[in-house]
């Protein structure tokens, strides 16, 4: 029977069997590789936890063995040399890269580990020179003080009807040692990018925003100050004060924010009325009238017909309704108003009270047609007594009244004169009117030159009565001059002892 010889194994602590072919060390004597595995540590002894290789091929005949570093490139990844972070701006983006190198590779040729920061990541750890990382990402576009822009605030600003928040901007004004100190963050994380708008403390911000609360609590103050809307009817049309005009009134504050200064708010309404006023008021202007037998001529604006706006009552109500946001449509306040529309006869109607002074002649006119006309005498021309022309109306109407002259100085319930009247028709505030003068025999002509009234027109009795029956209360009466003419001094005042005069007591 044939003997074999058994062959010599090695085994290690935890049983496994290993040819003895590898006791201590194997080897291939011929034609092979020489394999040898190693743990390496860096400076401080710390395991790399990387397996360096080594291997020595063996050419047919040459016998040469390749570098060191030859076979680390080859079989190894070096950490760093690949690694990037792209930083994100407000403004921009930018890449940092080209400044990491392997840590192991560094150490094989350099001692002095002064000015480098260290990356510890799985695939191995990598270096870069604080200063290149900041002169790479000093020298960014973004990181210039003259490409950065400073944040702004929201405000208020105004708008053609009112007002509207602007919202704030951001800007690009950055801190660059916080921006420094996020960049070394994110690469100390090993991360890819970092975004430095969303990192607190590197850009500055603005202070107030458009939600900001005291903010939108002004916005709101400042549309409910603007936001009534009054529209005039006027004789030329209608008229809308709104906050296309109201918004300007408001006072914009050195700090750039509104306010409702009351002292300049309150101007701008009695500025408003009186411009209203000028415009609607058509008292003491001249205006056309159409005279009977001649034909348009120019009434002189001395008399009260016309409108006229009450600008203390306006501006009172005007200010009540701004203050309220009040949205309203109505007529200013007035003092005076015409008769009729502005072209119903220029403002007179068709009822109306016509006296050429030239002529010495009275019309009374119903409904477009004279129904009743008559002579008249009128003041003596001079300058105490002529009767004024102008448009008026007639302000009231009384039977059996008394006409009293000039008061006597020092004697109380004493006039120059005291006269009564069956019918009195005043349309002027000095005391001219018309009524009947039973004491004339006769009226027209030009005894009114130097024979006349003191300023009434004297009518006889039965056309005094015919006219009170036609016309009414605030009737337009127009009073004029068809030829020019001349006035005479004003008489001396006459002495007298006067004509007692007490309505009071003659009524009681």
């Amino acid at each position: 029977m044939k003997r074999y010889k058994k062959k010599r194994t090695c085994r290690k602590a935890g049983g496994f069997v290993v040819p003895l072919v590898c006791v201590a060390a194997a080897a291939v004597i011929t034609g092979g590789l020489l394999v040898m595995g190693r743990n390496v540590s860096d400076a401080s002894g710390r395991k790399t936890g990387v397996d360096q290789v080594a291997a020595a091929s063996l050419s047919s005949g040459s016998g040469r063995e390749e570098s060191k570093e030859t076979r680390d490139t080859e079989l190894r990844k070096t950490p760093g040399e690949d690694y990037s972070l792209t930083v994100k701006f407000r403004n921009g983006q930018e890449t940092i890269s080209g400044i990491f190198v392997d840590k192991l590779k560094w150490e094989a040729g350099n001692q002095d580990a002064s000015g480098w920061q260290t990356v510890q990541t799985p695939e191995g750890d990598f270096l870069y020179k604080e200063a290149d990382l900041q002169n790479m990402l000093y020298g960014f576009s973004e990181m210039q003080d003259a490409n950065m822009t400073q944040p702004v605030n929201a405000r208020i600003e105004k708008q053609d009807n009112g007002f509207a928040i602007i919202p704030e901007n951001a800007g690009t004004a950055l801190d660059k040692e916080a921006a420094l100190r996020a960049v070394q963050g994110a690469i100390a994380g090993d991360q890819s990018e970092v975004d430095l708008s969303g990192v607190e403390g590197v850009y500055k911000n603005a202070e107030i925003t458009g939600s900001n609360d005291a903010l939108n609590q002004q916005l709101a103050a400042l549309n409910n100050t603007v936001k009534a809307s009054i529209t005039y009817t006027l004789p030329s049309g209608n008229r809308t004060l709104d906050g296309s005009t109201t918004v300007n009134w408001l006072t914009q504050n050195p700090d750039g924010s509104w306010t409702k200064d009351d002292a300049a708010w309150n101007q701008h309404i009695a500025d408003y009325v009186a411009q209203l006023a000028s415009d609607t008021d058509t008292v003491g202007k001249d205006r056309t009238f159409h005279a009977t037998g001649i034909g348009d001529i120019t009434v002189k604006g001395t008399g009260y017909y016309g409108y006229q706006v009450n600008q203390e009552a306006e501006i009172v109500q005007l200010t009540d309704e701004l203050n309220s946001g009040a949205v309203t449509t109505r007529q200013p306040a007035y003092s005076m108003t015409e008769y009729a529309a502005p072209d119903d006869n220029n403002g007179f109607g068709q009822n109306y009270v016509e006296a050429d002074l030239s002529r010495q002649h009275v019309w009374v006119y119903v409904n477009g047609q004279v129904a009743y006309e008559t002579d008249c005498v009128s003041g003596t021309m001079n300058e105490s007594y002529y009767t004024p022309e102008g448009a008026f109306i007639i302000l009231n109407k009384e039977q059996n009244a008394t006409l009293l002259g000039d008061k006597i100085a020092g004697k109380e319930n004493y006039y120059t004169y005291s006269q009564p009247v069956s019918y009195w028709m005043p349309f002027t505030y000095t005391g001219c009117g018309m009524h009947d003068a039973t004491w004339r025999g006769s009226f027209g002509g030009d005894t009114y030159i130097t024979s006349g009234s003191h300023g009434c027109l004297n009518l006889s009795l039965d056309a005094a009565a015919q006219i009170y029956n036609l016309v009414s209360v605030k009737e337009p009466m127009i009073v004029y001059y068809s030829s020019g003419y001349t006035l005479a001094p004003a008489p001396a005042p006459v002495q007298t002892e006067g004509v007692y005069y007490n309505k009071n007591a003659q009524n009681g």
